[in-house]
This record gives C-alpha cells, sequence and structure tokens, in this order.
C-alpha cells in the first residue's frame, strides 16, 4: 500500500496531513485559538533530536494560554488522529514528534527524487508571474571589486532560485553611464591622453584615480561639469565618446562576468532613460499626482523635489533623517539618481510603455543573448514586453543604499500605486573585508583586490591542491581547478546571510574537509564515481524497481540523508522568499556531509542484498541529484571527477 502519493512532493504532503491532523487535536484540546493552520505549518520543522517531523506549537499554545507546554503537547497528543505514514507521536519537552513510517516514506522521497530529474524546474509557485532582478549595476569606468562581486554572485543566485521556482524571471544589469564618477572619468579619457595597456575595466578604474587626484583644481571641476551636461544631451561628441567608453567598459567588466558564470538579459543604459524621454514622463506622472514641487527659495531653489512634509504617509525610516526633501532635478536642470530610479521603475512594472530600442550586445557563453538598450540605427524594438511588466522587482544594492530605495518605495505610494511600492524588494547586503583591505574606487584600494584578481590567485592555490591531493591528467587537473577556485569563492560569499559582513579567508574556501564549495563538489564526484561503477543495474533504476524493493531504510545513515533530499525544494523556497541564497549552501553542505557519513559507514555495490544494494542505489543518485540541482542554483559546476 503507497501510504504516500509519488506524485506529488512527499514531504510537503506529510506536513500538510499533519498540519491537518494537529488542528483538529488542537480544537479538540479546547486550544482554538490556536489552531490557525499557517501557524501550525510554521510550527512544523525535519527533528534532529526525537521523532522525525516535530512541531513547536504546544510553546505557542502554552504561552497565549497560561499552560506549560509540556502539558499543552501532551493534551493534543492525546486527542491526535495522525496519517498513516506516521507510526507513533510523541510529547517531549513541550515539542510534539512525529515518528514516519521509514520504508514509504523513503520509497516515496526517492521515487520523487527520481521523477524530478526528468524535470527542468519545480513549475509550481512562481508560474506565469515575471520578476525582474537588477544586478550588479557597476559604475562603468572601473573592474568589479570583490563588493561588486558579491552583489552579482547575491543577484545570480537569486535569479537562479527563483527560476527553479517557476518564475519568468529577467536578469537586468543597469548601467550608470551618466553619474558623476564617469564622467570624471570621461574626462580623464578625453584630456589625459593615455592608451590603455591592460584590460580596458582595470585601465579606465586606475586613471579614474588619478583624475580624482584633480578635482581639487577648480578648472577640472568646472570641465568635469560642462562634459556632463554636453554628455546627457546625447546627440555630441562627448556623448559619442561617453557611448565609446562606458561600451568598452562594459564589454571587460562582462569578461569577469562571465569568468564566475554570471549572466544578464538586458542592460539598459541609464543614457537611453533620459533620451527616450522616461525621465521627462515620469515627472510629469509624479507632478499631476503632486507628489513633487518647484521651490523658490531656500536651499532647494530651483530644484524639483519630493516634500516629505507634505505626504500623508512617511515612513519612520525617513522621518528620523534631518533631509525634508528629496531632489529629484537638480537647479542646473541634472536629474539625480533617484530620479533615474523613479523613471526605470516605472518601466520595469509597466507603468510607462517600453519604447526603448535594443541591440545585441554580445552572445554569452552557451549561446544565450545578452540585450541593450541602444540609440544606433540598428536597433529595434520588439512586438511585445520582454524585459518589464514585473510583478516583483529585486535590486542587489549594499546596505548603504536603503534610504534612496525607502524614497523609491515612498514615491510610489504617494501616487497611489501601493502594489508597485510592495513589489519592490531591497536585497541589502554588507560589505567584504578581504586580507584586511578596505575597498574605494577613488582611493583605488581596489587594486590587486578586483574579482579577476580573486579568481587568478584562487587559481593559483586551487592547482596547487589538486595536484597533491587528487591523481589527474594535465587537462583534467586544470579543468577541475579552475572549477574548484570559483566553486570556493562563491560559496564562501554565499554562505554568510546577505545583511552580514564577508570576512574572505582561503583557508576556509579551499577547504576539502566540509564547509566549502570545494568539500560539496568532492563529496558530488564520490557520488557520482559511485553511480558510474553501478553500470547496467543503475539504467534500470525507476520508480517502479523502487516500489518493488522489499527494504526498510532503517540504518540511521540512510534515513537521515533521505530526510535531507526530502527538503530541497522547501529549503529552495524558503530561500527565495527571504532572499537567502546561505539557506541554500548551508542545506547541500548538510547534504555532503550525510552522505560523506552513510558512503563510509554503509556499502553499497557490495550491499548484502539485490534489494538493499537497489535501495542504497536510489539514495546515492538521489543525494547526487540533490546536491548538482543546489549547485547549479549558486552557479558552481557539479564536479564529476576529482
Amino acid at each position: 500500500m503507497k501510504l504516500v502519493d509519488y506524485a506529488v512532493n512527499p514531504y510537503r504532503k506529510v506536513l500538510s496531513e499533519i498540519a491537518e491532523a494537529l488542528r483538529s487535536a488542537i480544537l479538540s484540546s479546547g486550544y482554538a485559538a490556536a489552531a490557525d493552520m499557517q501557524e501550525i505549518s510554521k510550527s512544523l520543522s525535519l527533528s534532529k533530536l526525537l521523532g522525525d517531523i516535530s512541531s513547536s506549537i504546544a510553546f505557542k499554545i502554552g504561552f497565549s494560554s497560561n499552560v506549560p507546554p509540556q502539558k499543552a503537547a501532551e493534551g493534543i497528543v492525546s486527542k491526535l488522529r495522525y496519517p498513516d505514514i506516521v507510526e507513533k507521536v510523541s510529547a517531549d519537552g513541550g515539542f510534539i514528534n512525529f515518528y514516519l513510517n521509514k520504508k514509504e516514506f523513503s520509497k516515496a522521497v526517492l521515487s520523487y527524487a527520481l521523477e524530478a530529474m526528468q524535470r527542468a524546474a519545480n513549475n509550481g509557485k512562481g508560474k506565469g508571474k515575471r520578476v525582474i532582478v537588477e544586478y550588479p549595476s557597476v559604475n562603468p569606468n572601473k573592474p568589479w571589486h570583490v563588493g561588486h562581486l558579491r552583489n552579482a554572485l547575491l543577484g545570480n543566485s537569486i535569479a537562479n532560485i527563483y527560476e527553479y521556482l517557476g518564475y519568468d524571471v529577467k536578469r537586468e544589469d543597469y548601467i550608470d553611464d551618466l553619474g558623476v564618477q564617469v564622467m570624471e572619468s570621461l574626462w580623464g579619457y578625453i584630456n589625459l591622453g593615455k592608451t590603455p595597456t591592460k584590460k580596458f575595466d582595470h585601465w579606465l578604474g586606475e586613471e579614474y584615480v588619478e583624475v580624482n587626484k584633480k578635482l581639487a583644481e577648480k578648472e577640472v571641476a568646472e570641465s568635469i561639469k560642462a562634459l556632463s551636461i554636453s554628455a546627457e544631451k546625447g546627440d555630441t561628441n562627448e556623448a559619442k565618446m561617453l557611448m565609446e567608453l562606458t561600451q568598452k567598459c562594459v564589454m571587460a567588466q562582462y569578461d569577469t562576468a562571465f569568468s564566475y558564470h554570471i549572466y544578464h538579459d538586458v542592460m539598459v543604459f541609464e543614457s537611453d532613460i533620459v533620451s527616450e524621454g522616461l525621465l521627462a514622463r515620469a515627472m510629469e506622472i509624479l507632478e499631476k499626482a503632486n507628489v513633487i514641487e518647484k521651490p523658490t527659495e531656500g536651499k532647494y531653489a530651483g530644484c524639483v523635489v519630493v516634500n516629505f512634509e507634505k505626504l500623508s504617509s512617511v515612513p519612520k525610516s525617513l522621518q528620523d533623517l534631518k533631509e525634508s526633501a528629496k531632489v529629484l532635478i537638480k537647479s542646473d536642470g541634472t536629474a539625480t539618481y533617484v530620479a533615474k530610479d523613479i523613471a526605470f521603475h516605472m518601466w520595469k512594472f509597466g507603468m510607462l510603455e517600453d519604447t526603448f530600442k535594443y541591440i545585441n550586445f554580445i552572445n554569452q557563453p552557451g549561446g544565450k543573448v545578452l540585450y541593450s538598450t541602444s540609440r544606433s540605427q540598428s536597433a529595434k524594438r520588439f512586438d511585445k514586453p520582454m524585459f518589464n511588466h514585473a510583478g516583483i522587482a529585486i535590486n542587489v544594492i549594499d546596505v548603504r543604499q536603503s534610504y534612496p530605495q525607502a524614497v523609491l518605495r515612498l514615491v510610489f505610494d504617494a501616487i497611489g500605486r501601493k502594489d508597485i511600492a510592495e513589489g519592490i524588494v531591497h536585497l541589502a547586503y554588507g560589505e567584504v573585508e578581504l586580507q584586511g583591505a578596505t575597498l574605494s574606487g577613488r582611493s583605488g584600494t581596489w587594486i590587486g583586490y578586483s574579482a579577476d584578481d580573486l579568481l587568478a590567485e584562487a587559481r593559483k592555490k586551487a592547482q596547487t591542491l589538486i595536484t597533491e591531493r587528487f591523481k589527474l591528467s594535465g587537462t583534467e587537473k586544470d579543468a577541475v581547478a579552475d572549477s574548484v577556485a570559483r566553486a570556493a569563492i562563491i560559496f564562501e560569499f554565499l554562505k554568510v546571510s546577505p545583511e552580514k559582513k564577508v570576512i574572505f579567508s582561503w583557508e576556509r574556501a579551499l577547504n576539502f574537509e566540509g564547509n566549502s564549495g570545494p568539500y560539496v563538489q568532492y563529496m558530488h564526484a564520490r557520488a557520482s564515481r559511485l553511480l558510474e561503477a553501478a553500470g547496467s543495474e543503475l539504467t534500470q533504476l525507476n520508480e517502479s524497481a523502487l516500489n518493488a524493493v522489499n527494504y526498510n531504510f532503517d540504518a540511521i545513515q540512510e534515513f537521515s540523508l533521505i530526510k535531507q533530499i526530502a527538503v530541497l525544494e522547501e529549503v529552495a523556497e524558503k530561500s527565495g522568499n527571504e532572499l537567502r541564497p546561505n539557506l541554500l549552501v548551508d542545506y547541500v553542505n548538510g547534504i555532503a556531509s550525510a552522505f560523506s557519513t552513510f558512503y563510509e559507514s554503509l556499502p553499497v555495490l557490495k550491499a548484502a542484498s539485490r534489494d538493499e544494494r537497489i535501495a542504497r542505489l536510489a539514495i546515492t543518485k538521489a543525494a547526487e541529484y540533490a546536491i548538482r540541482k543546489v549547485l547549479e542554483l549558486l552557479s558552481i559546476e557539479a564536479v564529476e571527477k576529482m
């Protein structure tokens, strides 16, 4: 008898049945106020102590009803009619613990995993919903330093996760080619008379440092200001030179992106937002909604501002600031970053029609086209909205930009678009510390600490480690070292919760003993080699063959691993909902560790019986799939041989 439907996620089904049983028992026990299904569902999780699944709902009941949690738990258990998949229930220390039928639950989980391998994604929750993920939006006048890299890795992994959850994801890169920093670099590009001698973004970044040393000179500062006004007009020689500079820099930056397996769908240039009139249309909408004004006196005289004091609802984060207004258009007519960001988000959510023209900027590795907004004669419009009309816009921007993001949401709320205000999500992240360096674009302290430098150093270290630990041919060694180097960096950056500081450590990053990208890759390689050795027996492994196996799956090393495999989709969904790729990093490290224990403790190919061998091959295949899927979501290669 099948106690769980193999066609649906077994863990979710079991949780749903347990939650419903708990609700009925809570009502029967007289705790009706605590019978909310959402709260009950939140209280359920895998148990590491007693039982297989545990509920903490008795603690909530105890708090609200002034009843000891253990007493509440015992009362609920006495009324509980649990589903067939549960063999027994106990109340321990206030927790309600459920013990599953290991044989049936294991078969259901493994069968579901075998079926899931045939699907490209979990096309459930997000089907039909468009999500725009914007990252890393680095100024086009320097190489990526490790802070930019963290932005890019976070954005890339979040985009991967949302695609896995079934969303229509658009990966967008905002190119601020009209910003102050870029104008300073343009001045240097025109006036310093130097010729590029290295990778263009590195050369331009070093030139930018030189320009900053000259900003104290009044003539230079005035020249840069005039250059900015001329370049923003869009039809001047300065504008053409700006386009040349930014495109060369962006192309060099994308060489870095590709080296980390980071890809995009579209780049939107800030100059195109201005030239296509999006900014002007956005200001018209704000003016009609009485959200902006143009003071004639005071420090904001001649500027177009959002006056916080005249808005009905201002969040506390803005009330606490001394600033009473936010400038959108300066007195000289140039727009601020916030103004252009408002226009950009009106476009993102479809408030403004997509009038951009696009070119094929580059064919990325793997063949995916990266489009770019453009004013060139060869640029064309699409017949349908390709990159906007989002329901959610996730902006990966460091925590220091929380204020402008709050202003952005406030403006949309003020014009009656609460849906857009709520759809703008700021993924704020902390800084990166690398070998005690403080990184600054202006002072050039990023030199030697760029994302390119980091990967080059990782490759050197990985080559040495691979040579010492594994017997590989020269070609194999190079490929594995390259993959391990990338995995070490990505894993180390993403294992930390986004809001916390990353303190990068080579010792941790390249540790093959645990909690690192190379360690997880090594466990995947072990599983792959084991499956390869199974030969024809593996090709015959399917749901029918597994269901025919008479095996109880009662070895602790087996069932612990199976429970980990069971929650893959749950962890991915939680990671996406909370914008925390670190949850998936923790999860895949746990799977790798559990597989290592399983692999070291129990024979697979030399198991005592055929049924036992088939069962353990199924566990190995499901574990390999779970590890590979998570590594894919993190843009780390699942190495098959070490």
